[in-house]
């Protein structure tokens, strides 16, 4: 295949019924600013201002409104009340609005004659190419080419370019640019105000102001190869310039927009107009190659650090990488009050919130490919403690409880009760990455300045939370694991285990800090009111804990109760396996059934591969699997990475062509409502910590290798950040090698 098609998502063909999935999967975005692979002129029958009442549901089953094109700009960090979903982020005003007329037609990709349609994202550099050819009514041929880009350098910019080629006829042409806020998020309008304006030098803004009262100023400049005569053609919910002109046979109209956009919430000084002139004021100076070139290099030193290059199997080649230009994208690097969305600000079905994904799925890939970033993951949990502490405190315990869905403000936001009550292993998993964090960092600073207050406030929710049973054993019950078609377990293996985990880990970093750092010891103490007896409570309920299994039993139950629940015959209820399984059974059946929605289990194992023998995986994996509908996102890449332990090659590769088609199946239509995001995350996993078998950090010092490479891969390499060293990893068929990159001694091996 041409390297150049190792770089390019596309979209050969246009057909309506994939417009949303491409909108989905196109998504641009520079870390402070995302917007949705819409068309610059809309899409006909697809109206963006339908308001309605989203009620509480299974996002993974309910049937979502839109069903053509839902526009998406989204800005971290803007949210807005939702009368019963709670906090959701904002679907900013749409500033893309380019639009042409012939005569009466407006061009349509729906209604008019259009061919040789193509587009293509280039994850190289995140510029969207659009072309094809459109016959007017009125005789014209023309050639449209379109590009834009959002520039990871100057990130509160938008770039576009349309150009317009008369390949035959004559006639007049009109142009509409727009910045329009008749845009809903999930049916609701969350704009208290909106002031559209013409500015001078062929420029128009719009300036909104949401029902939290954050300000989001847009400011767009015109600029045209041929003469035309801009007015003003507002409305009170739209920006807009209109302009004509003459067209001949090989005449090319090239039209360019460059929009600024910025908010109070942003870090630098100054009115969001003011700033806003300034940066378009300055990109102007730069001009359009130094912009792109400044754009350009950022992307490039962003793939140099995180680019996975396989060879012999171009379709992973090409889905790894969607999967890291979506991670890459998604990151708000420099801004640690927030994090990353379930649906990587690729959509508004998961309302913007922030899930245990961030550390279980999210966290490994940034460890290794940009620590800082990182950093400032698990820094957006620090700064939300005081959320955690309040979601404690709502629940009747004391400490802090971190929330299943988590905004900017760190309080649950989840609306449906069997979540926000029993999926309480966020909590710890926030633990599991702190040590992650700093195990495959070196960052033991981080412990004694940020996460100590998490692991002694979260701890003191344990014990609170923990129930003790005649035998003098801590029990965690009414549990929902990570399997979350299970929601009242009792003792679930993985959250006790985790559980325990956390609060070890609570009592050796105070036992390190006073043995070794008695003045940050007594800063912690007087900072979180270290009570005399605390720390033994903590060791006390970390060791009588109990975990539902030992090493006498190959299967390790998911739960104390988990052989309790019935057997389902899947054969005669899940009669298509092409539709999630709980489509097929009702909650209340399902809740008291041994059908998993995901891993959980084999989650553990994956966690704590130390603590279980290969018999124990073997008999785990080959009791759980077929029980496993994999009706989350995040199932696929776990029982993959556990297939490729085993040897299972086949079943490892059948995994991982499940997890490449969440998203690019153009049949599944996976990106519709946003990116997978921790499913991207779940395919490095799979492929670095599978295929290539890295032993995690949190259990290693050093880098280690087991690859089990699938059949027909040539070749594997790709860089490892570790221990604020940069390491070159390269596996073939039958060895391995690891380079340092500063220079260093060579390793190698031979795969298993």
């Amino acid at each position: 295949m041409n390297e150049d098609n190792l770089w390019w998502l596309k979209e050969d063909g246009y057909e309506a019924r994939l417009h949303k999935h491409y909108e989905g999967l196109f998504t641009q975005g520079n870390g402070y600013m995302h917007v949705r692979g819409s068309f610059e002129e809309g899409c006909s029958d697809a109206p963006q201002d339908e308001e309605y009442l989203r009620f509480p549901d299974n996002v993974t089953l309910e049937k979502p409104r839109h069903p053509k094109s839902k526009q998406g700009t989204f800005i971290p960090g803007i949210v807005a009340q939702h009368p019963l979903l709670k906090e959701e982020i904002v679907n900013l005003p749409y500033m893309l609005g380019l639009e042409f007329r012939s005569g009466d037609e407006a061009l349509d990709m729906d209604r008019c004659r259009i061919s040789g349609y193509s587009r293509r994202l280039d994850l190289r550099d995140g510029r969207l190419h659009r072309s094809f050819l459109w016959e007017t009514k009125e005789g014209m041929q023309l050639k449209c080419t379109y590009s834009r880009y959002l520039s990871m350098a100057d990130t509160h910019l938008c770039i576009q370019q349309v150009q317009l080629e008369v390949l035959a006829g004559e006639g007049r042409l009109e142009v509409k640019a727009a910045l329009r806020a008749d845009v809903r998020t999930n049916g609701m309008n969350h704009f208290a105000r909106v002031v559209p304006s013409a500015e001078p030098g062929d420029c128009i803004s719009l300036e909104t102001l949401t029902e939290e009262g954050n300000r989001i100023f847009m400011l767009s400049a015109l600029e045209a190869s041929e003469a035309v005569n801009w007015q003003a053609g507002h409305t009170p919910v739209m920006a807009a310039l209109r302009g004509e002109c003459r067209l001949n046979t090989g005449d090319r109209l090239t039209v360019s927009k460059l929009t600024a956009v910025t908010t109070d919430r942003d870090m630098e000084e100054g009115t969001v107009r003011d700033r806003a002139l300034a940066q378009l004021s300055r990109a102007r100076k730069l001009g359009r190659e130094q912009l792109y070139n400044r754009h350009a290099d950022c992307w490039k030193r962003k793939w140099q650090a995180a680019d996975i290059r396989i060879k012999g199997d171009d379709a992973a080649q090409l889905s790894v990488r969607a999967s890291i230009y979506h991670l890459i994208r998604s990151n708000r690097e420099e801004d640690d009050r927030v994090a990353i969305c379930a649906k990587g600000y690729a959509g508004e079905a998961y309302f913007g919130r922030y899930f245990w994904d961030t550390e279980i799925n999210l966290l490994p890939f940034f460890l290794h490919t940009h620590p800082q970033a990182a950093r400032n993951l698990l820094l957006f949990r620090y700064n939300t403690l005081d959320g955690a502490r309040r979601n404690a405190q709502k629940y009747g315990y004391r400490g802090a409880r971190y929330a299943w869905e988590s905004s900017i403000s760190g309080e649950e936001q989840c609306a449906n009760w069997q979540y926000a009550d029993h999926e309480i292993h966020i909590t710890a998993d926030i633990v599991y990455a702190l040590y992650h964090y700093v195990r495959a960092t070196g960052d033991d600073e981080f412990l004694e300045r940020y996460a100590v207050d998490i692991l002694v406030e979260t701890a003191r929710y344990w014990c609170d939370r923990v129930d003790w049973n005649r035998e003098g054993e801590g029990e965690l019950l009414s549990v929902m694991g990570p399997d979350e078609y299970l929601p009242f377990t009792r003792n679930n293996a993985f959250t006790n285990r985790m559980v325990k985990f956390s609060l070890e880990q609570t009592v050796a970093c105070l036992d390190s800090l006073e043995d070794g750092k008695r003045d940050s010891y007594a800063a912690a103490a007087a900072r979180l009111d270290i009570r005399p007896g605390e720390r033994e409570r903590f060791r006390h309920t970390a060791e009588k804990l109990r975990l539902p299994y030992d090493s006498r039993s190959d299967i390790v139950p998911q739960s104390d109760d988990f052989d309790s629940y019935a057997e389902v015959d899947f054969a005669s209820v899940w009669t298509d396996r092409s539709r999630p399984f709980g489509h097929f059974i009702s909650q209340e059946r399902n809740y008291r059934s041994k059908a998993l929605k995901q891993a959980d289990v084999l989650e553990l194992m994956m966690l704590f591969p130390q603590e279980f023998t290969r018999a124990q995986l073997k008999a785990s994996y080959a009791y759980y699997e077929p029980i496993t509908t994999h009706d989350s996102s995040l199932s696929a890449a776990v029982h993959g990475i556990v297939a490729s332990w085993l040897g299972q090659k086949e079943a490892a590769g059948a995994f991982l062509q499940r997890v490449m088609d969440i998203d690019l199946s153009a049949e599944k239509k996976g990106a519709a409502e946003g990116i997978h995001i921790a499913n991207c995350g779940g395919l490095w996993q799979l492929i670095v910590y599978g295929f290539a078998g890295l032993k995690s950090a949190m259990w290693s010092e050093s880098i280690e290798l087991e690859p089990r490479l699938p059949e027909g891969w040539e070749k594997l390499s790709f860089t490892l950040a570790w221990r604020g060293e940069r390491y070159q990893i390269t596996v073939n068929p039958d060895t391995y090698e690891v380079q340092k990159l500063n220079g260093g001694n060579l390793v190698a091996g031979t795969t298993v």
